[in-house]
């Protein structure tokens, strides 16, 4: 997700940008784990239920669909610099298994995480 600028106004029904940034913050240290709502609103002093609203309405993903990008994005940044095995980078991105992370990889990337991987942009060494 592109990041908010300092100056990004407030929409009525969308988090404010601390919160939003704090939220994110807290996602990102937390990546490989799933972060559970309850813990999300409780961060910015939020009923579940607001907090589930905002937050979609900032961001136009779902706090869990939010997640399940962020540990996609984070597989691809292994798949592209590393040599790692699958199922390795499905437990190092917070997947139950390799199964588990190919089918949503696929689901999300549009391509199982091998294809993706042999299709990655060559890197200068």
């Amino acid at each position: 997700m592109p990041a908010l600028p300092e100056n990004f106004p407030d929409r009525p029904g969308t988090l404010a940008p601390w919160q939003l940034r704090r939220v994110i913050d807290y996602l990102e240290c937390h990546l490989p784990q799933r972060v559970e709502l309850e813990t999300l609103a409780a961060l910015i002093n939020l009923s579940q239920a607001h907090f589930s609203r905002a937050f979609k309405a900032s961001t136009g993903l779902a706090p869990y669909q939010w997640q399940l990008y962020a540990r996609i994005r984070r597989a691809q940044a292994m798949l592209m610099h590393s040599e790692a095995p699958l199922s390795e980078i499905a437990v190092a991105t917070g997947f139950a298994d390799a199964v588990h992370f190919g089918r949503t990889f696929r689901k999300l990337s549009g391509l199982t995480p091998g294809i993706w991987r042999r299709r990655r942009p060559l890197t200068c060494a």
